[in-house]
């Protein structure tokens, strides 16, 4: 069933803690993901015919220690759980002429800033969801997640909330830093414009957009909406403005040859969802409400193979809140956690 969960201490513990407490709950979906793969054959070609481990290791070594700790404590074959975290990566590994066709987020600058998204996936993950709360000597990080993965989107307690989706139309790198890490790796930066920074530094395995709110360097409040590929970033919309995104490129052209530039179809029509909503997301309640509804948001359809894994809305003003369903928000409850 899902989990809210909160660990603490060294990237080695808090990753302990998480495979501790989530064993049943990683055994079961890196099951069920290691299955969708073609088995143990099928995740060792994955792994063999790419080399993430370098870029994982140089850009987000933390990271890679908390996995492994994650793999201990829940007794787990570590190369299981990276391909568990690999998701991304393996949409363009094995369907290099298709697209990914779901999440939606959008931002608002406000007040009060604001970032959410619908967090669209594969029903192979259903029951894995998982808010996990990070606490270290220098920040929390809120984070929505499949037990056994290190994130998907998120909050930080330093002042600013990180959203993505997913751009597979544009090219890919099989040893840059998969969007798991490049997520969490953004978020242990101490504030928005670092996040940013960092983002536009390392070199991307895979196709992704990132929206960035939340209080800059010096306290200021600040937006950004960059869509990264193998080779480089690109900002999607202007500094410090409210914006929605999809899961086509607005601004991009680094597309791959052969990829469809995905802009028809559902990602189409919920970006025009997104823009026509711009003017009346004002609160987090106005913000929940959108995404709990069609065109957003997917229900779980036994006709359909993907669904709304979970959503998130992260709240900066004076504090850092986040809302968020571990499940569909048109039927499963928002809940809501301070950041600190």
């Amino acid at each position: 069933m899902p989990h809210t969960l909160a660990v603490y201490g060294d990237s080695r513990t808090r990753g302990l803690s998480q495979g501790e407490h989530l064993r049943a709950d990683i055994h079961d979906v890196v099951h069920r993901v290691i299955d969708s793969m073609g088995g143990p054959d099928g995740v060792d070609r994955f792994l063999t015919s790419t080399n993430f481990l370098p870029a994982i290791t140089q850009h987000t070594p933390h990271l890679f220690t908390e996995l492994k700790g994650i793999a201990v404590g829940a007794d787990a074959r570590f190369a299981d759980l990276l391909a568990h975290n690999l998701m991304d990566e393996y949409w363009w590994w094995s369907q290099a002429d298709r697209y990914r066709d779901a999440c939606s987020s959008i931002a608002s600058v406000g007040p009060p800033a604001l970032v959410g998204q619908t967090m669209d996936l594969d029903r192979v993950l259903d029951g894995s969801q998982c808010l996990v709360s990070h606490h270290d000597d220098s920040a929390t990080l809120a984070v929505l997640t499949s037990a056994g993965m290190v994130g998907l989107c998120g909050a930080s307690s330093m002042g600013f909330g990180l959203c993505v989706n997913a751009l597979t139309m544009l090219t890919h790198s099989a040893s840059g830093l998969p969007v798991a890490f490049a997520l969490r790796g953004a978020l242990a930066q101490p504030d928005a414009q670092r996040a940013l920074d960092f983002l536009r530094s390392v070199p991307h395995a895979s196709g992704q957009h990132y929206a960035i709110v939340g209080r800059g360097p010096h306290g200021q409040m600040m937006s950004a909406s960059i869509e990264c590929s193998a080779h480089g970033a690109t900002a999607s919309a202007e500094a410090n403005i409210s914006f929605g995104h999809a899961n086509h490129p607005l601004a991009s052209t680094d597309i791959d040859p052969h990829a469809s530039t995905g802009a028809d179809g559902s990602s189409a029509l919920r970006q025009s969802a997104l823009e026509a909503a711009l003017p009346s997301i004002t609160s987090a309640n106005s913000l929940m409400h959108l995404l709990s509804t069609e065109p957003l948001c997917e229900p779980r359809r036994d006709d359909r193979d993907w669904f709304t894994f979970g959503a998130i809305v992260a709240q900066i003003d004076g504090a850092v809140t986040i809302h968020y369903t571990l499940g569909p928000p048109d039927t499963d409850p928002w809940q809501t956690a301070a950041v600190a």
